[in-house]
């Protein structure tokens, strides 16, 4: 992941008030968003 990006983000998503599994979602959600998609999805294609 774009470690910046994912670090921004999850200040964000304190301000918020997120945490746990809501706060993960939030950050996962907005990265696929700008176009970011995990090692899993990238194999192979």
């Amino acid at each position: 992941m774009p470690k910046k990006l994912e670090r921004a983000l999850a200040r964000e998503a304190r301000k918020k008030g997120l945490k746990g599994n809501r706060r993960a979602a939030y950050i996962y959600g907005t990265m696929r968003k700008t176009g970011w998609r995990p090692r899993r999805e990238r194999r192979g294609r």
